[in-house]
């Protein structure tokens, strides 16, 4: 037995009288999901240089350092100029991890403004800049790590060579190609999304009700305030939209910068015990 529903008129928003540009869904989503959290979770700085291989590496490059005064000096040792290619590349992935610590600052604010009629981003724009570096920073460090694992086998390919393709063929060991596929893998979207961002537009959304969120802080940034509801016939509060926005992307930064440093670890272990196989003889 069917039962006949009647059909139900669009909920109609009560105007109420407050300052500022009103904003009204009369298309009010009644599926209501549950609120996102707003309170923010406990920070994570990502450990960049803590690994006993860096220290190792860090050591050599001291000595070096100080034992000659050109690089032309130095490269005339195999020993030194093989030790000191591995450390040139290793800085650059350990500065690469480091910066997407800025990423974490950005997560997790300081002294935001009230008001952000005065500040050169709205939040939505905050939101954005954001996205942007913790894509493009967190996706390159494969990139850097393909360079480093070059170095360390001394493959000789050109940088725009280092593939993991490129890195087989020249017989880098099953261990550390097992975790560069694994690097590549834990990617995944991410990766997708950088390539759809950077050359197709494609922007993220943050949070429930991206559009309002939007609209509403691009208003505020304008010094005009905004009320009424969003879709789901929620009371706009650009503060709560906000915080639920950054406590979701302060949930992905961790999951996904927590087991990119774990992978990292993996990858210095069975670089190491490369290096000092190589490192001996020429010493």
């Amino acid at each position: 037995m069917s039962i006949k529903q009647k059909d139900r008129k669009p909920r109609k928003v009560k105007r109420r009288k407050e300052e500022g540009t009103q904003l009204f869904h009369l298309d009010v989503d009644k599926r209501k999901p549950k609120r996102l959290r707003t309170k923010y979770l406990k920070q994570y700085f990502l450990p960049s240089d803590k690994h006993d291989f860096i220290g190792r590496m860090f050591d050599i490059d001291m000595v070096f350092s100080y034992s000659f005064a050109s690089y032309d000096a130095l490269v005339k040792h195999r020993d030194c100029k093989y030790a000191y290619h591995i450390h040139d590349a290793l800085c650059g992935l350990v500065r690469r991890v480091e910066s997407l610590n800025l990423v974490s600052s950005m997560l997790w604010p300081d002294n935001l403004p009230k008001s952000f009629e005065d500040f050169p981003l709205s939040r939505y724009s905050w939101l954005m800049v954001t996205a942007d570096v913790f894509l493009m920073r967190y996706i390159s460090v494969v990139d850097c790590a393909l360079l480093f694992v070059n170095e360390v086998y001394d493959t000789q390919l050109k940088p725009q060579q280092c593939s993991i393709k490129n890195m087989e063929r020249k017989g880098v060991s099953s261990d550390v190609m097992n975790v560069l596929r694994a690097l590549f893998a834990q990617q995944g979207d991410l990766r997708d999304e950088r390539n759809s961002r950077f050359h197709h537009g494609f922007e993220r959304g943050f949070t429930q009700d991206d559009q309002t969120l939007r609209m509403v802080s691009q208003f505020e940034s304008w010094g005009n305030s905004m009320s009424g509801v969003d879709r789901f016939g929620r009371k706009i509060n650009i503060e709560r939209f906000f915080n639920e926005a950054l406590v979701e992307f302060q949930r992905e930064f961790k999951s996904v910068s927590r087991q990119l440093v774990s992978t990292l670890n993996d990858l210095y272990d069975a670089l190491g015990r490369e290096f000092e196989d190589r490192f001996a003889p020429l010493y």
